[in-house]
């Protein structure tokens, strides 16, 4: 058999199904092997509560949403109005809810590719569990801890930090939603992926200095343990591989299950998010959710791209 038809694309990619699918199995294994030894699956790691309140998780958001507004407005004013607003006449058997990435890697540019992957691998997974997982789900546990003694109805019927990572999920799920809208300019997603990676990426460095400022947060508040990170790289990869074969399938069954004008993505985020929370919720570190969110973006990077050949 030819080199050539050995590594093409469609080889390649059942290839790593097939091995996707086998970490899967082996994940879950290993987890159910813990559980009959009554060990807990993920041991819990207690920490205090963040220092952050109200206050400070509003100005960390209109940091975020500042940055996210000065991104709109410079695409607006270097690219013109045209890139930004829908075109008055436009086919509506092209409207599409394809995500910004998976339109812009139909152009097969080497640039437009590491952009993409830039964004869809280090970026959002580095700022969105900052500012999710860490920042805001953070100050929910807190919340719930100091009201949690007052409420014993609550104490009974729902488990600690069920509240705080299910609504973080829900909040991180309805940011991805979106419906069937007109083709984008080019330029105009190019220049919102690049800006909004930016900008996440500022608004973590900003928040991490002003609470650090504000309230006196440690690294420890932050969930940084560089001593751990080898450990934390590898349950990172533990839970991707156990998540990532639910997570697609329920993603596959929705596309054909919901209305064509809406993605089936988010949904399948809000699943993906309450594993991140969870995970977090148990370690109190930040290098676990990373790395599964990191991985999860990667594997549909790789499935898309490979699509596209």
């Amino acid at each position: 058999m030819p080199l050539f038809a050995i590594l093409s694309p469609d080889v390649f990619l059942l290839s790593a199904v097939a091995l996707v699918v086998w970490a899967s199995v082996a994940a879950w294994a290993a987890a159910f092997a813990r559980w009959r030894q009554r060990r807990p699956v993920i041991p819990y790691q207690p920490r205090r509560p963040v220092p952050w309140g109200a206050l400070d998780l509003s100005f960390v958001t209109l940091i975020f949403l500042a940055a996210q507004a000065c991104v709109l407005f410079f695409a607006a004013k270097y690219l013109g109005s045209d890139a930004v607003h829908t075109p008055a006449v436009y086919d509506p058997d092209k409207e599409s809810t394809l995500h910004a990435a998976l339109q812009l890697m139909a152009e097969a540019d080497v640039w437009v590719l590491l952009l993409c992957g830039f964004s869809a691998i280090i970026a959002a997974p580095v700022a969105e569990e900052f500012l999710f997982r860490v920042v805001l789900q953070g100050w929910l546990e807190s919340l719930e801890q100091r009201h949690r003694r007052r409420m014993p109805t609550l104490r009974r019927l729902l488990p600690r930090a069920f509240m705080p990572i299910a609504l973080t999920s829900f909040l991180f799920a309805m940011m991805h939603f979106r419906v069937d809208g007109p083709p984008i300019d080019k330029r105009f997603l190019m220049f919102m992926m690049a800006g909004n990676s930016a900008a996440g990426l500022l608004t973590m460095v900003l928040a991490v200095l002003v609470l650090r400022w504000r309230v006196g947060a440690t690294a420890a508040d932050f969930g940084w343990s560089p001593s751990t990170i080898p450990g934390d790289v590898r349950l990172g990869l533990t839970a991707f591989a156990a998540v990532a074969v639910p997570i697609y399938a329920v993603q596959f069954a929705l596309i054909f299950l919901l209305p064509k004008y809406v993605a089936a993505d988010p949904f399948a985020l809000f699943l993906l998010a309450l594993v991140l929370g969870t995970l977090f919720y148990r370690t109190h570190r930040i290098v676990p959710a990373i790395v599964l969110h990191a991985s999860l973006n990667a594997t549909s990077f790789l499935l898309a791209w490979l699509g596209s050949l």
